[in-house]
């Protein structure tokens, strides 16, 4: 049986929940945006890796690449268009197992715990985790999208 204090902490941290959401929606966002913001700047180094990963056209896709990491990341920051704008960034983040993550693990790491393992210590197995967890969530009450909701919502009619 829970404490009246115990009941009082639970209530306090539900009362939190949007929080949690909120930092993690910042945070991918602002790291997908500062990384584009690089590769558009230097893409030297992204069309290497796209060229690596055996990406056909890596000279005309890796600004569309950084152009859309850019505009993803801005959209979570701001909570506008969040789940559409996760699901695009977890896609980015899938492409980029597969094409640059994955064989060279297999390779290293034959075994299928051990390249499990690894695989799972990836910055995109993470990020994609994380996209997918907004995915989910959605915006918090701090964002475009909630307030474009308020805004849109249907409102009781008084008697």
């Amino acid at each position: 049986m829970l404490s009246p204090r115990s009941t009082q902490t639970k209530k306090a941290l539900s009362g939190l929940a949007w929080l949690p959401t909120l930092v993690l929606r910042v945070s991918v966002g602002f790291m997908f945006f500062s990384g584009a913001v690089t590769k558009l700047t230097a893409p030297e180094q992204l069309v290497a890796t796209l060229r690596e990963g055996g990406i056909p056209l890596a000279g005309s896709v890796a600004p569309l690449l950084a152009t859309v990491e850019l505009v993803g990341g801005a959209a979570l920051v701001l909570g506008l268009g969040t789940r559409v704008a996760a699901l695009v960034l977890a896609g980015v983040m899938g492409g980029a197992l597969i094409t640059t993550i994955v064989v060279p693990l297999s390779d290293k790491y034959p075994a299928p715990s051990t390249f499990l393992s690894s695989l799972f210590y990836t910055p995109e197995w993470l990020l994609m985790l994380l996209l997918s967890w907004i995915l989910c969530a959605g915006a918090d009450r701090f964002s475009i999208d909630a307030l474009l909701t308020r805004r849109h919502s249907p409102r009781a009619t008084q008697p």
